[in-house]
């Protein structure tokens, strides 16, 4: 990146860090708490906001069958998850839409994700693996996505909710078992789970359980760990210690690290089932 690139973005974060010590710090002392009046700028007015977690206990849902029915959806878990999955599809369908020899941004932020895991999955899972190559770059993407997002105003990453993660640990598992199946064959794939002894099933069921629940707890901790983090050192020090700089530091490094991690153990779980 350009020197030029480099001042741009540390305008930008300068911006926002005025913004959110205004906003969440307060400059007025007339506004000492959420939702007083701070200042007045014409016909725009400004209001004391606060920066804290949700109370999981009592975030807003729908209840699709009925208030006394057990499954419900998070609005602002689903909200983001279906703005993600059309802004996948938008941007995949405009680099697709056109390709050139030689490709423009897009299209080349799409191809290096593209050689990038089709270069890993060859090398994890050989040349026949290459099938789970649109799954697995499908589920970086969205994973990726979803843990950086949190930096921008009014969103939230929808992996800091554990159903998410357990829902994509549920998608690996089952492909994961699928593979076993198609290597093995049903004969092969019990008898895999009653090495070195029959009397060993329950425990390699219990270990293979322990995969997901270990896959998602991971991916789902470090999110919320790092919205912790931001939100704790920015009380202590009252919004001047760069809260957007922390969040952008959680989101593109941790986010990105941690979505890369996830794909990746997929991808050797799944060789592990097929290994001989």
């Amino acid at each position: 990146m350009s020197g030029k690139k480099l001042l741009y973005v540390a305008i930008v974060i300068a911006v926002l860090e005025i913004l959110t010590l205004a906003v969440f710090g307060g400059f007025s002392s007339d506004a000492t708490a959420p939702g007083e009046v701070m200042t007045r700028i014409g016909p725009v007015t400004l209001y004391r906001h606060d920066m804290g977690l949700p109370d999981f206990q009592n975030v807003p849902q729908w209840n699709l069958l009925g208030e006394s029915a057990f499954w419900r959806l998070n609005k602002m878990t689903t909200i983001m998850l279906v703005l993600i999955d059309i802004f996948v599809v938008i941007a995949a369908f405009i680099a697709t839409r056109k390709l050139r020899e030689v490709p423009g941004r897009l299209q080349s932020v799409f191809e290096l994700v593209v050689s990038m895991f089709d270069t890993l999955v060859q090398q994890t899972l050989g040349p026949d693996g290459r099938r789970h190559l649109p799954m697995l770059g499908s589920l970086f993407i969205i994973l990726w996505i979803s843990n950086i997002i949190g930096f921008i105003p009014l969103t939230e990453e929808p992996t800091r909710d554990l159903n998410v993660p357990l829902g994509h640990m549920l998608v690996v598992l089952t492909v994961v078992q699928i593979e076993a199946i198609r290597a093995k064959g049903i004969g092969g794939f019990i008898k895999s789970y009653a090495e070195p002894f029959i009397i060993m099933m329950p425990l390699n069921i219990i270990g293979e359980i322990a995969k997901g629940v270990s896959l998602s707890f991971r991916l789902f901790g470090n999110i919320l760990g790092g919205a912790i983090i931001v939100i704790v050192i920015s009380y202590l020090t009252k919004y001047f210690l760069l809260p957007v700089g922390l969040n952008m530091f959680f989101g593109m490094f941790v986010g990105t690290i941690q979505a890369f991690v996830f794909t990746m153990l997929g991808m050797t779980y799944i060789a592990v089932a097929v290994a001989d």
